[in-house]
């Protein structure tokens, strides 16, 4: 259809399960694309009978503060701010807010000023992208 599929978040309530679809394109997403996107998945959900149990589809724009999932993500911000949320203590934090340096084919490099961290994906238990009003060109017309 055109979109870039972001990201997928699949989660259980009881019987229902909460699917939230995350898409982006270069010109950006708006409501109508989310709209167009979710008719077009339901419709495929549906026929082929995925799911045993209700599900309740959401499609989203990433946002702003975009969640970071997958190493090409990361490749994309290079020299952004970014907040990870570790799994385990890495150099004694849980938490880690700097700017991506690198990423490897295993780990993502941040530096926050004071220290650099070499950041395994697998010990990412979150990571968003600190937004940049500097790139929201559209902000400086109001």
């Amino acid at each position: 259809m055109g979109y870039e599929m972001w990201g997928l978040n699949i989660t259980q309530q009881s019987n229902l399960i909460k699917l939230t679809l995350y898409i982006d394109s270069k010109s950006g997403i708006n409501i109508a694309d989310c709209e167009k996107v979710s008719k077009q998945v339901t419709h495929l959900l549906d026929i082929e009978e995925i799911f045993d149990a209700d599900y309740v589809l959401e499609v989203s724009s990433p946002g702003l503060d975009r969640v970071l999932i997958t190493k090409d993500h990361f490749s994309k911000y290079i020299n952004e701010k970014v907040k990870i949320k570790l799994k385990w203590l890495v150099n004694n934090r849980k938490n880690i807010k700097g700017i991506i340096k690198n990423v490897t084919n295993e780990y993502i490099i941040i530096n926050d000023n004071k220290e650099t961290f070499e950041i395994k994906y697998d010990s990412i238990d979150s990571a968003r992208l600190k937004y940049n009003l500097e790139r929201l060109k559209w902000v400086k017309k109001f």
